[in-house]
């Protein structure tokens, strides 16, 4: 009795794992499309995830340009210990331009009116982080300097930011970056923006 048990049950494991692997092979091999979910009793649209990115300039009392930017704490799921410019992902019912007014006041309490950030830019390479939409903006702050600024994190998650500081642009290079943020950046400052 024991052992046809053991044999049926082993039967039906085999059977199991062969259904697995035809259905994971099927929805592997079609590429992921986006699709329609209710949440509410409204229809929203489950697909490529939206990433903003502030980069927020001002000057340093010596006069250099420097840029705005976070260290990642322990809790976040990637990039723990590197440097990003303020990011998040973009909210239901809320403008790219409010995302990133929203995500430099959580990770850095720096709060920048909506008319001094600026749009230029989208990247929709396929090969960025978790193939994220990434819309850039940027806001140069020339009324102030950046020593104005309380600089904290006690607006972000627990364990989401383990420093922040206004970096010199010609000091970046000695900082570890995620998301390529060094090369964001490098090319806006070649843009001759600021100057």
């Amino acid at each position: 009795m024991f052992k046809s048990s053991f044999i049926l049950m082993c039967f039906l494991l085999i059977i199991y794992f062969i259904h697995k692997y035809i259905v994971d092979k099927k929805w592997n091999d079609k590429p992921l499309r986006n699709f329609p979910f209710i949440h509410h009793g409204k229809e929203y649209w489950y697909s490529r995830s939206v990433a903003c990115v502030l980069l927020c300039f001002c000057k340093n009392k010596q006069g250099d340009w420097c840029v705005l930017a976070n260290k990642r704490g322990e809790k976040t799921p990637d990039y723990q210990g590197y440097w990003n410019i303020p990011c998040g992902y973009l909210d239901f019912d809320e403008s790219g331009e409010e995302c990133v007014q929203r995500e430099c006041y959580e990770e850095t309490n720096v709060f920048i009116p909506l008319n001094k950030i600026q749009n230029y830019g989208v990247s929709t390479d396929i090969n960025n982080n978790r193939q994220n939409v990434s819309i850039r903006y940027f806001s140069i702050i020339e009324d102030t300097t950046c020593e104005t600024y309380q600089l904290s994190d006690k607006n972000s998650e627990d364990g989401e930011v383990s420093d922040i500081k206004w970096i010199p642009i010609n000091e970046i290079d000695s900082y570890k970056w995620a998301f390529n943020h060094d090369s964001l950046i490098k090319y806006f400052n070649k843009l001759s923006i600021i100057k």
